[in-house]
Order: C-alpha cells, then structure tokens, then sequence
C-alpha cells in the first residue's frame, strides 16, 4: 500500500537539502570567520609582546606575580574583544547578503558556544605563545665575562644558568672559589694580563693603560643592546652612570653585557640598579672613590631605593651621606691631574622631574668650596636626553639614553610638558625646580654618548649620537 504524502510535505522534502546545504555553508563560514580572527590575534598578540619587549622588561622589574596578573588581565580582555569581533564580522556577513537581496542565513544556536569556545582557543594560544617568549628570556641568559675596575684590583664577573665554582687562570696564577653559585665575581690582584674562565671558551685580555687617553659615558642603557652592539673600541674604559638594567635580573643583565667584555667598566648605581642583584655586580659601597691613572672619580648615590614609582627620587638623608662621604675622601684625589664626580641624580635637569633644590645646593657649596680640587666635571644620567650646564669652568653632562629616551620638557602654565627636539643657551626659571638653567649651553633628544679625550693642557668632550654615529657637539675645556 503506498504511503499517501501531501503536496506541503513533499515541498518540505524537496527543500531539506537546500536547507541542509545553507546551514553546513553557515556553519562553514563562521568557523572561517572565527580561524581568521583567531589567527589574526594570535599574530597581532604575539607582535604586541615583541615589539612591546621594553614593557615587559617593566613589569618583570615589578615581580612575577604581577606579570602573571597583567597577563590574566589581557586574556580576558582579548577574550571579550574577540567576541565582539566576530559577532561584528557575522553582522557584516549578514547585511552582505540582504543587499544581494538574498535571505539572510539563519545563525545555528550551537555557533554562538562554538564562537566562544574558537575565541578562548584562540586567546590562550596567544597567552602560551607570549608565556613562551617571556619566559625564554629567563633560559640560557649566561653573559660574561665583564672587567670591572674595582679599587687597586680587577673585577671579573659572569653568570652562568647553573651554579658552579668560580676559577680565572692569568698567565701566572689561579684564582678560584670553592663557592658554587650562578654569579661569579673573581678579583685578580693583575692590571695588565690574559686570562681564561674555567667552563667558558675563549681566551680574553684585560688592558688598562697606566696613562688613559680616552673613556667613555654611557647611561640608562636599561637592558637594550642596541646601542652597544659593534661599539667601536678606540676608548680605555667605559664608564656607565647607572640604570643598566630595570630591577637588576639576570636576563636583564645579559642584553646589558653581552657586548661590553672587549673593555674594562666602571659602574655607578642608578635607581633601577638598586634592586634585584645588582649588588652581584656594583661590589662596591654606594658611595665610594676610584682612581683610574691619573684620574679621580668620586661616585655619588642619593636615590631613593623602595619606591621608584615616586617622582621624587632624591632621599635627602642619602645627600647627607654623599656630601659628608666627599668632605671626608676628596683628599684621596690630591695627586690626582683631573677628578669628576658621578652621580645618576642630575645636579640640573631640563627633564620633566627637574632638579632637587637641596641636592643641587649641597653640590654646589661642595664645589664653590673646592675650586682647587681639579674638579673637572660632573657625570649623571636618569633625565634619558643630553644636557650640558657649565658653571664656571666645570661642566655638567647629562648622557642622552642609550636605551629608551624620553622626549624634551619644559614649562607651560605651571605644568612641564612635551616641548620642542632642542634647547640653547640659558633657560628662563618658571619654576623652584629649574635650577641652573643660567648656566645651560644645549639640551637634545638624541640618544648619545660622551666620548672624554686628554689631549696636553686640553680636555675635549664630544658628544657622538648613537643612531647615526656622527659628533654633534665638542666642548672644550683649558685648564
């Protein structure tokens, strides 16, 4: 007996494939929608940590926790911006086909679980690939040897990824320590010699010449390599003005030095430096003296080491310390044919922080009261542009960044704020924190510099930027 079937549901057989058809095409199409956007952010995730590399190195100063948090935070907010995309994607699909005068396709109830289910898939691929990249920082981050010149002998320093002792073999003795660590430092009681590391190939020099020809400053190099990578080498040592690194870990370190072991360096401390390991590589006391040759350099810390987030970075106590620790030593520079002082806090800024009124009164009095002293100049960094004061024949140098730089400021209805490339000559005072700024000569946005030559009865300071290489400023100075 055949089975009597009405014209309606014959009409319904004969759409079910075309139906059928449309929802597999629907379903097809907005899992290539969700791929595409999937991919899309993965990459644009994955590029955002690359090129954003400076800010992680931020966080990873304020701790790993808070880098675990600030990375929930981001996948929850790509999670929701993805949602959002697609939805936004499906309506432009929609109103795509009701302007070809064609019937919209009606979206399946399961999609909207798919849509979130492909978007978190997605979003935590992101996450493992920025995990990855982050914590690759934190393997085979072994960086050495640096040569530091440390009192009347010779720093060696290294780090490795897994602890072990530390030995340095010269062409006469053995240095060693029993103790197994991952940071080495190993003093040599040798100015001039060769010498290799136990457990590292190669062989290295360390040379130092009893008459120094040429040094150069450098400062918040902030662990970016880029400005150190192929340094030419027609220079004794390197003097660095502290912020080499952001909260003083090794992976930090490692783009730091990794360039930097072809030449002795000598090293003040900065307030990111404060932190973390640097003790590891400053063996030195906050405050102290060196002589190198024929030249003094009294280093000066007066920075606030617990809250960096704190404009006011200057701990007066720790003024008191440095001026007291300069009335106390500056006769360990009498013999001495030229001495200059250290410090990371700028005695005067053009800079958005300004100066710090009893830091640069203090200076001050100590050099009005030591004219005879042969002090030459004054080194600081902190500010990340180049400035230069000179206040009667001594002048202040303030090294643009060799890492990240920040623009130029100034003053404008009470506020500082972005402002031009470039200043000269004397400022005018808008504020009790322009201090110096009659004794200003130039303020730049350049990344640079200071290269400090000795030529007879003539010290020439020339100011080299770092991204094409070219001199931009000399200044002289006859005594």
């Amino acid at each position: 007996m055949s089975e009597f079937v009405s014209a309606s549901e014959q009409s319904e057989q004969l759409n079910k494939p075309q139906e059928t058809q449309n929802q597999r095409k629907n379903f097809i199409l907005n899992y290539f929608s969700v791929a595409i956007v999937a991919v899309l952010f993965a990459l644009i995730g994955t590029h955002i940590y690359i090129t954003a590399d400076y800010f992680n190195s931020f966080v990873s100063f304020y701790g790993y926790y808070n880098y675990c948090v600030f990375n929930l935070i981001k996948l929850i907010i790509l999670l929701f911006t993805l949602n959002m995309y697609v939805l936004f994607l499906r309506r432009i699909y929609n109103k795509g086909r009701m302007c070809c005068k064609s019937k919209p396709l009606s979206p399946l109830s399961k999609n909207q679980i798919t849509f979130t289910y492909a978007c978190f898939v997605s979003v935590i691929i992101a996450f493992i690939v920025d995990l990855i990249l982050f914590m690759n920082q934190f393997l085979n981050v072994s960086y050495g040897p640096v040569t530091v010149i440390n009192g009347g002998q010779t720093q060696i320093h290294w780090y490795t990824d897994k602890k072990s002792g530390s030995t340095v073999k010269t062409n006469s003795k053995i240095y060693s320590t029993n103790e197994q660590t991952k940071f080495h430092n190993v003093l040599v009681d040798e100015t001039n010699f060769n010498y290799q590391i136990e457990g590292i190939n190669g062989n290295f020099s360390y040379q130092l010449p009893n008459e120094i020809n040429k040094f150069i400053v450098m400062t918040d190099i902030h662990c970016i390599d880029q400005y150190t990578h192929n340094m030419d080498q027609d220079y004794d040592f390197n003097l660095l003005v502290g912020d080499y690194s952001y909260g003083g870990l090794p992976h930090e370190f490692s783009r730091t030095f990794k360039n930097m072991h072809q030449k002795p360096v000598i090293m003040a401390v900065g307030n990111h430096d404060a932190l973390g390991y640097s003790d590891q590589l400053v063996q030195r006391e906050v405050n102290f003296y060196q002589r190198i040759g024929k030249l003094g350099f009294y280093f000066l810390f007066v920075m606030k080491t617990n809250n960096l987030a704190d404009c006011q970075f200057v701990n007066d106590s720790r003024v008191d310390d440095s001026i007291e620790f300069l009335n106390q030593n500056i006769h360990l520079s009498s013999a001495d044919e030229h001495v200059f002082i250290v410090t990371h806090q700028a005695v005067y800024s053009t800079d958005m922080y300004g100066s710090h009124k009893y830091f640069t009164e203090q200076i001050e009095a100590f050099l009005d009261q030591n004219q005879d002293k042969k002090i030459r100049a004054v080194f600081s960094g902190h500010d990340h542009i180049f400035s230069a004061f000179r206040r009667g024949y001594q002048y202040q140098f303030i090294n643009g960044a060799a890492g990240p730089i920040d623009d130029m400021h100034s003053i404008l209805n009470g506020k500082r704020v972005w402002s031009a490339d470039s200043l000269s000559g004397p400022l005018e005072v808008k504020d009790d924190r322009c201090l110096g700024y009659e004794h200003h000569l130039d303020s730049l946005m350049k990344v640079t510099r200071t290269e400090v030559t000795f030529q007879g009865n003539r010290i020439l300071y020339t100011i080299r930027d770092l991204d094409s290489n070219q001199v931009i400023k000399v200044y002289t100075q006859d005594f």
